[in-house]
């Protein structure tokens, strides 16, 4: 493998493992703190904080002031608050270690999107990994013989949401195209987090958001912030098709996690479960693996 391909995997990862730590974090928001909206608002506030810092030392203003892209940020950013808004409605129905490794499916409608609006190609070795994928986190929801339906809906607003925003986020990293592929992902997470940040604020009286709110959203944030420098750097790297194969890895990470809080039962974050549930959830988190592994191998970087 290349090195190109090897850093877009490793920011992959990072993005996965911190993706499944922020899950906990916003679950406990909802517990605690305030509603789905509440959590959004406050969380983009934290972040859009963090992307005006950062670009006081790390922005680069080449070729971020066009038309095009204005639309890509539009697409990343509206496809963004779309996810989040689901997502954060999905976890008042579905424990965090199931959500993570249903987000795997977000991979078929990259995929798609992909081939229809960006005339993206992939071979029949990448069908079968995403086929794959797509089998581990159906397998990941099969409960008591059948599907668990509960919060699907609000979570297809988020897969859609989500994967509008993912083939934004590698627009907007390939059009700054300075040549550094990792300051591309870090302006291109300024540029998004910082616009969002702004219009956040805007919402802060409607929304009733306190400080004790915010406080309550920095866990979440805050893993989030780190998950997004991964991702942006991975999609600029290795595009949204591959890095979301990459992201399924969060399914292991988060059975690991959910094995932990459902043997402690912390602060109801997630549901005691009996071992021939997590052996099932374990299989569906190797078939995850194997299809990161099949993808990367007919990949060429």
């Amino acid at each position: 493998m290349s090195t190109t391909l090897l850093l877009g995997i490793a920011g992959g990862l990072v993005a996965a493992f911190m993706q499944s730590c922020s899950y906990l974090g916003g679950r406990r928001f909802l517990a605690t703190c305030g509603n789905s909206l509440q959590l959004l608002v406050s969380s983009l506030i934290i972040c859009g904080a963090a992307a005006w810092i950062m670009a006081i030392f790390l922005l680069d203003t080449h070729k971020i002031f066009s038309w095009q892209m204005a639309g890509f940020l539009t697409m990343c950013n509206g496809g963004f608050i779309a996810g989040q808004w689901g997502f954060f409605n999905a976890q008042k129905h579905i424990e965090s270690s199931r959500i993570a490794s249903l987000l795997g499916l977000k991979v078929l409608v990259v995929m798609l999107l992909a081939m229809i609006f960006l005339r993206e190609k992939f071979v029949y070795m990448q069908y079968l990994a995403v086929a794959i994928a797509a089998t581990a986190a159906m397998l990941m929801n099969w409960n008591k013989g059948k599907l668990d339906w509960n919060g699907m809906g609000f979570l297809f607003v988020a897969l859609l949401g989500y994967a509008v925003s993912d083939l934004g986020v590698q627009q907007v990293v390939r059009e700054i195209s300075s040549g550094q592929p990792v300051k591309d992902g870090v302006c291109g997470f300024i540029l998004s987090y910082g616009t969002m940040g702004i219009l956040a604020l805007m919402a802060v009286k409607p929304c009733n958001i306190s400080r004790k709110m915010l406080k309550g959203a920095f866990m979440q944030a805050g893993c989030w912030i780190v998950s997004m420098w991964g991702l942006y750097i991975s999609f600029g790297l290795i595009g949204a098709s591959f890095g979301n194969v990459v992201q399924a890895s969060r399914g292991v990470i988060s059975l690991l996690l959910g094995i932990i809080l459902s043997r402690f039962a912390i602060n109801g974050l997630e549901q005691k479960q009996s071992v021939a549930v997590w052996l099932r959830k374990a299989a569906a988190a190797l078939l995850m693996f194997g299809a990161i592994v099949l993808y990367a191998l007919v990949t060429k970087g």
